[in-house]
């Protein structure tokens, strides 16, 4: 038994650290490169220039460069196209660098590739180049779509207001292009001395102004406190970590997966721990009662079981945590290209909470079933029918309780997910419990003869032991059906999230007069669009007749509240919307689910827009979640048709363009030269490719759950293989066959394998229920097949086992099975 609660345990180890050893090199990874996606250390953003702050900031000590953004319209051969404009001033990039190439490549531009993204220089360029300083004077970069929209190659002369600049290189990558919506056309970028002579920046100009800020890593945030201390009420800085949010949330989501297959393999792992346990007390009670009988002392006893099951966690740690940390290394390979960073050594953290966990479950599932053993009676010694008290159910499933939610929680490191895994697995166990109980307690009414008899004997003679044991297998089960079932699942629907054919373009600036001439270039061109929205500029004013002052917010809603909002209407709600509260009435706003946390929103609250210089006010009458992986136009705030009907509006849409795509591109911008689209392919092919290698990842840390799982049936088989040696023994002394034993433990394996296949498919499904909806955020039906699935794994179960068994117990001679 102890080789078995070893096993468990170094299962249990190994599947957390892996998680952990790879979660927290990603975790390293992202914050080491993080200020790549600034391109510096820290950044202020404004309206207006910065010189105050700047010469503040290189007071203190930090190093600064300065670059501005804005939208701006180019010409080349009596050609327009928008383009997002980038002046980069001496200094630029503060961390990180750029990537150029200054020949066309003999190949179109990838249409994947987003208006100010990179592409990969080792499939679609030439010469590729990396430097870490802005283009020189005269000169400018340029994205290779807004290229091959204008028909252009380096070298070609290009018009950028009142000054014309001479094509230098294909700009492929910068390190501070935020996410997909930073910038909504292709990238243009120049020297910032180079911006007054193109007469584009004036005081009325809107244009974003940036100040890029550095300083060694030692005196950083000392450096950045004094700063904040002296900037105005309206400057905030902004800080790397939470740059890229799109990457950030997909691969929490995939941390979620591989954190739940350890998580369910940890919990496999306590109950072949309880079973083991509890079998390890009644194979113990000689030893107890020998040492009672020489005179131990019951805290003496009770210290030699619980150091044994200190070193017991000790010896599971070491090869634990190096399996871990070899799968560590094939969880890395396998996210290699889906990730964005490169991944330093692992730390020391995942080591300790290994062991942590060790010692969690050994105290939690073995030590109460143990620590009874101090309680031997000596006289067992000259009467083996005295035994030491068995540990109370309730205390057992107590402590076993306490520990699987230090387990979940280690794991999960959120409250809620403790809770609902916790209160799913207990009330599990409860319910399993509780019906085998039902099962076994009616099979004494049963009146059956023959092998029959033999074979629903032994359950019914020990109802607690046999519900213990049912329990425990379809627990097993139940977490080998949600990973390796349910799993699948769930991994289909966050990958149907994104459709082979999900938008992957947007195009805004769309005059009201031209909705219906774009619709018909559309359908024209069989382009499937996702509808046309009306979007209103506006401000956040108040609150509850209150004035709103941005000041008084902190991080992400004080940007929030800084920024003009796009409002919407829309006569009914679109599929990827769903109200969560209050009702879609029409008559009041709407707002998301998310932004009206941010604010602390509720039903019944006015909100006051000032829309095109007129305050509108509306009370909110629901709150909706909004699915924004449907890569369709969604807006925070709705608003009734009658608020905005005088208010000028842009129509917004979201299509789907077959790659390649740039000639329908072209022919799109040069019918319509005012819109302006965002190309999301990219960051489509960058989600999916993740989403991918997440599923292989899971897989990989099935192998840990199955592990698991099989180590509970080990351990529930060898918990009655003693008892089961002395029954055969006494049937084959009375003259019962092989065969006869054979078919009684035929007919006692499948009852328990179908009950458990059963209560193990309804348990899936309902935890799969709660874990799409609560923790991945998922549409998700329960797999209808899950009955059939569960009832066959309770025949093979019986399938795999009784052979087995049966050739144990049989081979056995019944005198030796007698001593026993």
């Amino acid at each position: 038994m102890l080789t078995t609660m070893l096993a468990a345990l170094i299962v249990a180890v190994a599947a957390v650290t892996a998680v952990g050893f790879f979660t927290d090199r990603v975790d390293a990874g992202m914050r080491a490169q993080a200020a790549e996606f600034l391109a510096a250390d820290g950044r202020i953003d404004a309206p207006d220039p910065l010189n105050q702050v700047r010469e503040t900031a290189q007071g203190l000590g930090l190093t600064t460069a300065d670059t501005l953004t804005f939208p701006t319209v180019v010409l080349a051969n009596n050609r327009p196209l928008l383009v997002s404009l980038k002046a980069v001033g001496p200094g630029y990039p503060l961390r990180g660098s750029l990537q150029i190439a200054p020949a066309m490549a003999p190949a179109t531009v990838p249409a994947s590739a987003p208006s100010d993204e990179s592409v990969d220089s080792g499939n679609h360029e030439i010469d590729a180049e990396t430097v870490d300083h802005g283009p020189a004077l005269g000169t400018v970069w340029l994205a290779p779509r807004a290229l091959a929209l204008l028909d252009l190659k380096p070298g070609d002369p290009l018009q950028i207001g009142q000054k014309t600049f001479t094509i230098a290189a294909r700009l492929l990558r910068e390190p501070d292009v935020g996410n997909v919506f930073a910038q909504a056309a292709p990238r243009a970028m120049i020297a910032l001395a180079d911006i007054p002579a193109t007469g584009l920046v004036t005081p009325a100009s809107r244009v974003r102004y940036h100040l890029l800020l550095a300083a060694p890593a030692a005196q950083r945030a000392a450096l950045f406190a004094k700063l904040k201390a002296r900037l105005p009420k309206d400057r905030t800085i902004e800080r790397p970590e939470n740059s890229q949010p799109a990457f950030k949330t997909a691969f929490d989501r995939a941390a979620r997966f591989l954190g739940l297959a350890a998580m369910v393999a940890v919990l496999l792992a306590g109950a072949a721990l309880l079973l083991a346990a509890r079998h390890y007390n009644a194979v113990q009670q000689d030893s107890a009662a020998l040492m009672r009988a020489f005179g131990a002392s019951r805290r003496t006893i009770g210290r030699i079981y619980a150091l044994r099951l200190l070193m017991l966690a000790l010896l599971a740690t070491v090869p634990g945590v190096l399996i871990g940390a070899v799968t560590q290394q094939g969880l890395a390979a396998l996210m290699r290209h889906a990730l964005a960073v490169a991944l330093p050594p692992p730390g020391l953290l995942p080591v300790f909470i290994g062991l942590g966990i060790a010692l969690i479950a050994l105290i939690g599932f073995a030590l109460p079933a143990l620590i009874r053993l101090q309680d031997t009676p000596p006289l067992r010694v000259l009467n083996r029918q005295l035994a030491a008290p068995p540990p109370a159910a309730a205390v057992l499933f107590g402590f076993g309780l306490v520990a699987m939610g230090l387990l979940v929680w280690l794991q999960a490191r959120d409250l809620t997910l403790t809770a609902y895994v916790l209160g799913g697995m207990g009330a599990s166990l409860l319910v399993f419990l509780g019906l085998a109980w039902l099962l076994i307690r009616g099979l004494r009414r049963l009146r059956v003869q023959g092998v029959a008899r033999f074979g629903l004997a032994r359950l019914a003679r020990e109802p607690l032991a046999g519900s213990i044991q049912i329990a425990a297998l379809a627990l097993g089960l139940t977490a080998l059906l949600l990973l390796g079932v349910v799993r699948g699942d769930l991994l289909d629907a966050w990958h149907d999230q994104i459709p082979v054919d999900a938008p992957n373009f947007f195009a805004i600036n769309i005059q009201p007069d031209q909705v219906a001439d774009l619709k018909a270039f559309l359908q024209a061109h069989r382009i499937h669009g996702a509808g046309f929205y009306p979007m209103v500029r506006a401000r956040w004013t108040a609150e509850n007749g209150k004035t709103i002052h941005p000041e008084t917010y902190q991080g992400q809603a004080r940007r929030l509240a800084e920024r003009e909002f796009n409002l919407s209407t829309t006569p009914t709600l679109a599929a990827d919307n769903r109200i969560v509260a209050g009702h879609w009435s029409g008559k009041g706003w709407s707002v998301e689910q998310g932004i009206a946390d941010t604010f602390h929103w509720k039903l019944g609250d006015t909100l006051t827009f000032q829309v095109n210089g007129s305050p509108v006010t509306a009370a909110i009458t629901s709150i909706r979640k909004v699915n924004w992986d449907s890569m369709r136009p969604n807006f925070f705030v709705l608003a009734p048709k009658a608020l905005l009907a005088q208010a000028p509006a842009q129509y917004v849409t979201s299509f789907y363009l077959p790659q390649p795509n740039i000639p329908q591109q072209t022919a799109l911008l040069r019918t319509f030269p005012t819109l302006t689209l965002f190309d999301l392919g990219r960051i489509l092919a960058e989600v999916r490719s993740l989403i991918d290698r997440a599923s292989q990842a899971v897989q990989y840390v099935f192998l840990f759950t199955l592990a698991a799982g099989l180590i509970v049936l080990m351990a529930a088989f060898h918990a009655s293989e003693a008892a089961r040696l002395r029954e055969t023994a006494i049937l084959r002394v009375l003259g019962a066959r092989r065969s006869q034993i054979m078919q009684a433990l035929w007919l006692e394996f499948t009852v328990i394998g179908l009950l458990v296949g059963l209560l193990a498919a309804v348990a899936a499904g309902g935890l799969g229920a709660v874990l799409a909806w609560k923790l991945f955020d998922l549409s998700w039906r329960i797999d209808l097949r899950l009955p059939t699935y569960g009832l066959a794994a309770g025949w093979l179960l019986a399938l795999l086992l009784v052979p087995w068994l049966g050739a144990r117990i049989t081979r056995a001679s019944p005198i030796a099975a007698l001593r026993r």
